[in-house]
């Protein structure tokens, strides 16, 4: 994987990172849903000292429910596009909105997280583990 480079629907907030992505995911947590409005989030986790965000971030803090740790929510404060968050059960590690990249051809989830909270309906892909929380069992 090369450059990855994102930016919120109005384009006031940008990012880029030059670092090979830690994972990608699918997230099927309650707060992913939520946020996105959908029935999981596909994310992207790289070194937060590897991503070079531009423009002004919002912050909102939820707090996971089943282990207690805040989950810093960054969104564009103009249009509202969630761009990452910073979890503090993962210290280090940006989990980007994979949503937000300019470019996804190269995107294919390695696992999907908090199955627990999947929509019954959402079929799962054969040879993708899923794991019923955040970490493999």
């Amino acid at each position: 994987m090369a450059k990855l480079d994102g930016r919120c629907l109005c384009g006031a907030i940008t990012y880029t990172s030059q670092a090979e992505p830690a994972f990608t995911a699918v997230c099927h947590c309650a707060h992913c849903q939520r946020q996105s409005g959908a029935p999981f989030s596909i994310v992207v986790g790289v070194p937060v000292g590897e991503l070079e965000v531009h423009g002004e971030l919002a912050e909102h803090v939820t707090v996971s429910e089943t282990s207690g740790a805040d989950n810093h929510r960054k969104f564009c404060p103009s249009c509202g596009s969630p761009i990452l968050s910073l979890n503090d059960t993962y210290p280090g590690i940006a989990i980007v909105k994979a949503g937000t990249l300019d470019d996804t051809s190269w995107l294919e989830p390695q696992v999907e997280v908090w199955c627990r909270s999947a929509q019954p309906w959402v079929q799962p892909v054969e040879g993708r583990p899923r794991w019923e929380r955040a970490t493999a069992p």
